[in-house]
This record gives C-alpha cells, sequence and structure tokens, in this order.
C-alpha cells in the first residue's frame, strides 16, 4: 500500500496499476484509494472542503482557426470544492474558477477576466510509474465544456466563443508517501500527454499551464 497526505491530515492510499500504450510509454493508471485524515491515519468519513490558489503567474494556449489563443491568469480559487469516499474510491468534486484573466494573443482581442470551469470530477492518486497525478474531467462528460470563453473586440481579428473539452491531469510535486498541510500540483502540456489526457478545442491541443496548491480545511497537520 502508499500513502499520501492532503491538506489538514489528509492521506490517499491505493494500489498501484500501470498502464502500457506502448513499449516505451505507460500512462498513469489508478486502481482504489481512500481519503484518510489525522496522525492515526483515519478514514475520512462524510465529506472534507478543499481551497486552491495559484502559485506564479498561469497561460492557457490553443490554435483556432489557425490563430495562436494565449490567455493569462492571476490567480485561481475553487468553488464548492470538496472531497469524500465513495465505496472504495477517494473522490473529489468542485469547479476552478480563474481570474485577473487577459488576452495576450490574439492582438487587440478581449475576454471576462473571469473564467470558471463547468462541475469537474476529481479523481487522485493516478500513477506512472513513481509520478503520481491528480486527473480533472467535466462531471458531465469528457466531450462536453471544461470551460469556456469568447473573444471580442472592436479590432479582435478572431471574434468567436471557444469551447475547452477533455481530460486534464495535474502532476503531484511529490510521490505517494508525502505528509504535508498542503498538496501542489503542475500542469502543462508534457504532462497531460505523458499521463495519457486529451485537452483540446475542436481538433487543435490546448494547453493548461499552471501550479495549484489544494488545502484541506480542518485544525489537525499533518508533517513532511
Amino acid at each position: 500500500m502508499r500513502l499520501k497526505k492532503l491538506g489538514t491530515a489528509l492521506v490517499i492510499v491505493a494500489a498501484l496499476s500501470a498502464g502500457f500504450a506502448s513499449s516505451s510509454q505507460a500512462f498513469a493508471s489508478t486502481e482504489n484509494a481512500k481519503w484518510y485524515v489525522g496522525a492515526g491515519l483515519t478514514e475520512l468519513k462524510g465529506s472534507m472542503s478543499v481551497s486552491a490558489e495559484q502559485s506564479g503567474s498561469g497561460r492557457f494556449v490553443t490554435t483556432v482557426s489557425g490563430q495562436t489563443v494565449e490567455l493569462a491568469t492571476s490567480s485561481v480559487e475553487c468553488v464548492f470544492c470538496q472531497i469524500e469516499n465513495s465505496g472504495t474510491s477517494a473522490l473529489g468534486s468542485g469547479q476552478l474558477r480563474f481570474t485577473g484573466v487577459t488576452v495576450l494573443q490574439p492582438a487587440n482581442c478581449t475576454t471576462s477576466s473571469t473564467i470558471t470551469t463547468q462541475a469537474l470530477s476529481i479523481t487522485a492518486d493516478w500513477m506512472s510509474f513513481e509520478t503520481n497525478y491528480w486527473r480533472l474531467v467535466p462531471t458531465s462528460g469528457q466531450e462536453t465544456a471544461f470551460f469556456s470563453f469568447t473573444l471580442s473586440g472592436v479590432s479582435c481579428s478572431l471574434k468567436t466563443a471557444i469551447i475547452a473539452k477533455g481530460s486534464l491531469f495535474l502532476q503531484s510535486e511529490h510521490a505517494t508517501g508525502y505528509f504535508a498541510s498542503s498538496q501542489t500540483l503542475d500542469s502543462s502540456a508534457s504532462i497531460n500527454s505523458i499521463a495519457g489526457g486529451n485537452f483540446h478545442v475542436g481538433t487543435q491541443a490546448a494547453t493548461l499551464q499552471n501550479t495549484l496548491v489544494f488545502r484541506a480545511s480542518g485544525t489537525i497537520f499533518g508533517t513532511f
């Protein structure tokens, strides 16, 4: 068994399983996992709220009608996010809200300063060799909107609605067996590709480059 801790004394216990896409690459895969709390590794009963914050700057990049679309975000928060155990599965749910959004490309385009994802389902403890991932997908299905936004502006060359879909893997800073009061996860094009995610706008790949710090509620803290 493997142990992992998030937030206020939060632990995942899971079995290891590796799914091979080819002889040279192993996509992330998972089996049963549970959330645990407290120094005594007590199984989480009911639900626990989770918060998130952005570390550094964030970027979203894709291509639409042959033009590069790039957004910058200054902060992130987790909306109605919680974790719970369901049977033998450690589950998470909620929405990510990106704020301070600006359009870097195309020039002269604007969009809403706030973009909120649709309801997301989160499963933790996806593994590829010793690397640990969390997987985020729209609760209503991978091919429904992950989030959407509209580009506008008098001189904007790409006035259109853009809908991102698919699955997104975030890589944990530490492998299983790490105990802490928070958990830092990174998102990038290479991370999602290596783990087997498929984040896209239409037929074009999309990238969410970000570092997110998740914290669980409560008063008992884990140790490094």
